[in-house]
């Protein structure tokens, strides 16, 4: 009875040391591709300088485990987690940003990417001045309000708000720009999760040339068979967010979940992410999950059918066309564009994105979205609205249990991001507000984007 007891106990301590080593290592490769792909994009694509990126953009849990060395294109960061470490390697390719590698090697993901480098082909607009005074707008109350967006409070960076760009555009005026020292207008901000509208509006672009019908069913590879449930998902069931998968995207509650895993640790997230299952059957039941995003762009890819086209469909098609000169999407190891996060903006571009949004989906006169997309993008699922009101990849006001600004405007709607990116339109404002920033608190809430948007909106004409 005894050897068994302790031929037991050793299994036992075996499996429970095999797991604790899983755990370390998925851990370990969740918080080594952030860091390495934040390092990578920040120092090598935008030139910051390292130490300020680990001091401002890295949560302290991630500076105490990680080491990054940059080296060429490469990034490699060593997370030492106890007596275990691990490292991960990001690279910057032309065009496709910086892309974790995920366990592919590098010579294989470096063959991807573009035969030739992009070049900027927009029309050079000239950034209108702060009017200095709007008829009916209060400048003194207006100007409070950004203040308070800059003024902080506590020593602790991880509890500030760490606000580094707001801007106001009222009645096509702006009325309000400032930015956080080391920032300005040209400087390419992290969108996170805003990523997912701008996936959004590249498929309305796809919509509006006549390539894609939302309604058929989406164009992922694995998808085709007949016997596989998620053939039935349509492109439209994918920016609705109603397709129904079954999982739980509470990545701050399960630091293994679904969503971190896909984005840090796989060199092909839209493969990843069509292998989840069905909850139910697609459109009767919604939930905010980015496995939806990242499909988008596999859709995207495969509506085009062609790599070289596909690389450079965002800028040529969406940020030429705008005038985004300080934007760019990143590529996951594949090619394939994240489209749930990683897409960097200026402040200023970040505008012009909702401003094609306020003005039905036209700029400078032409039609980039398809009429009658922007209404379709800003209508609730009706599964939403028993949850939180979301449309084509864009939060909504409308009235639902978890309401996105309480006491605003119901036809308000936002593009979000964690740690507090926002752009907020309200159309019968004649409305569009940005904030980005670096929020650590609770994932952006140290920033109270409902008092702030009250103070702007309350510095504007009643009518």
């Amino acid at each position: 009875m005894l050897k068994k007891l302790l031929v037991i106990a050793g299994l036992i301590a075996v499996g429970g040391i095999a797991y604790a080593y899983d755990y370390a290592r998925d851990i370990g490769a969740i918080a080594g591709g952030y860091v390495s792909q934040t390092i990578c994009t920040n120092v090598l694509m935008l030139g910051r300088d390292q130490a300020q990126v680990e001091a401002l953009d890295l949560s302290k849990q991630q500076n105490d485990v990680s080491h990054s060395k940059v080296s060429g294109n490469t990034v490699v960061t060593t997370i030492a987690l106890g007596p275990l470490s691990f490292d991960h390697t990001s690279v910057y390719r032309t065009g496709l940003g910086c892309s974790n590698i995920a366990g592919w090697p590098l010579a294989q993901v470096e063959k991807i990417g573009l035969d030739e480098a992009l070049q900027n082909n927009d029309v050079v607009a000239v950034w209108p001045a702060v009017s200095p005074a709007v008829p009916g707008v209060d400048t003194k109350q207006l100007n409070a309000a950004v203040d308070e967006a800059f003024t902080e409070t506590t020593a602790d960076i991880y509890q500030q708000k760490n606000s580094r760009a707001v801007l106001v555009h009222f009645r096509g005026e702006l009325i309000a720009e400032r930015y956080a020292e080391g920032f300005d207008g040209n400087t390419p901000l992290r969108g996170m999760s805003m990523t997912k509208s701008a996936s959004s509006t590249l498929v309305g672009i796809l919509v509006a040339q006549g390539k894609l019908n939302i309604h058929l069913p989406a164009p992922v590879s694995s998808w085709s068979g007949r016997e596989n449930p998620r053939s039935q998902v349509t492109t439209h069931h994918l920016l609705k967010m109603v397709a129904g998968f079954d999982y739980n995207e509470a990545y701050e509650k399960d630091p293994r979940n679904l969503l971190s895993t896909m984005l840090m640790t796989k060199p092909d997230m839209a493969a990843y992410a069509a292998e989840t299952p069905l909850i139910g059957e697609p459109g009767n039941s919604w939930d905010y999950q980015t496995t939806h995003s990242v499909l988008l762009q596999e859709v995207i890819r495969n509506t085009l059918g062609d790599d070289q086209a596909y690389f450079r469909f965002p800028q040529q098609q969406l940020f030429d066309k705008l005038g985004m000169r300080n934007s760019f999407f990143q590529a996951d190891a594949s090619g394939t564009f994240t489209g749930g996060a990683f897409m960097y903006a200026s402040g200023r571009d970040w505008m012009k994105l909702g401003m094609l949004y306020l003005n039905d989906g036209i700029h400078n006169g032409e039609r980039i979205l398809p009429e009658g997309w922007v209404e379709y993008a800003v209508t609730p699922s009706e599964p939403s609205l028993m949850k939180r009101a979301y449309g084509a990849q864009i939060w909504l006001n409308a009235p639902a249990p978890h309401q996105l600004f309480p006491g605003l405007p119901e036809d308000a709607f936002a593009f979000q991001g964690h740690y507090g990116q926002y752009v907020v339109v309200i159309p019968s404002l004649d409305l569009v507000v940005v904030r980005m920033g670096m929020t650590f608190g609770g994932g952006g809430k140290s920033f109270d984007k409902q008092a702030f948007l009250e103070k702007i909106i309350s510095a504007l004409p009643s009518a």
